[in-house]
């Protein structure tokens, strides 16, 4: 990945500070709508409650966004693929606050827009593992690792845990109030030594991010008695989106 230019205050769109209130109105209607399932939340107490702060968690399914918006403490801005922007999801995921990233390219506009909402302190979320999988964070991108690095965000580990069903496809959903576990880590320092300018060092900090990930996934899986899905049955399953 190509490192973008620093995060900066303008309001075009490259620069853009999406809406903390805009945020903090998608949170509630995330949490209204995620009443369909059981959801139970742990650790929300390990976000700081203030200060720029990364949540990073594992991606297995379609539900994922909208949970790690409903179980945050404080209002997030949810880096969403940009597959998920099409007619009419687009006005709604915009209208709460949310981050069109695109996964094919190094997305500069994108990582500027996340960097200047924990540039003024607030909250984003996002997968490193960039699209849905197993979710046992076998490999990840370092989207996660350059905005820790230029912004001096503190990174909350996530575990989502029983939001796709075991074989379930990309789209799957749980059935109507089948528990669903979200569970957040203590905040980590993932920073390394070295010019985070630097694809070597970049990638030693999205290394160390995919191991405090991975490992508190397999914590969570411990505690809670929660699986995960397993891999996706077929790459070629027809979905509302590739991430």
């Amino acid at each position: 990945m190509t490192p973008p230019g620093p995060a900066t205050s303008t309001g075009s769109a490259a620069g853009a500070r999406p809406s903390t209130s805009r945020a903090a109105t998608g949170r509630n209607l995330a949490a209204l709508a995620a009443r369909a399932w059981r959801v139970r939340v742990v650790g929300a107490q390990h976000v700081p409650t203030e200060g720029p702060v990364l949540l990073a968690a594992n991606h297995t399914a379609f539900l994922d966004g909208l949970l790690l918006a409903a179980a945050a403490p404080r209002p997030v801005h949810v880096l969403a693929g940009s597959e998920l922007f099409v007619p009419p999801l687009d006005r709604l995921l915009r209208g709460t606050g949310q981050i069109e990233l695109h996964h094919d390219r190094a997305d500069r506009s994108a990582l500027r827009t996340a960097g200047n909402v924990l540039a003024r302190g607030g909250v984003v979320g996002i997968f490193p593992e960039a699209h849905r999988g197993a979710g046992d964070v076998q490999h990840v991108r370092h989207e996660a690792a350059y905005l820790v690095a230029h912004t001096g965000a503190v990174l909350v580990p996530v575990a989502i845990l029983g939001a796709r069903p075991p074989g379930g496809g990309r789209d799957a959903l749980p059935r109507l109030r089948a528990r669903i576990d979200v569970v957040i880590g203590e905040p980590v320092d993932v920073r390394v030594d070295g010019d985070p300018r630097r694809r070597a060092v970049l990638a030693r900090s999205g290394e160390r991010i995919r191991q405090v990930l991975a490992d508190h996934v397999r914590a969570a899986r411990a505690s809670t008695g929660q699986n995960l899905p397993g891999p996706l049955p077929d790459p070629s399953y027809p979905t509302r989106s590739d991430t």
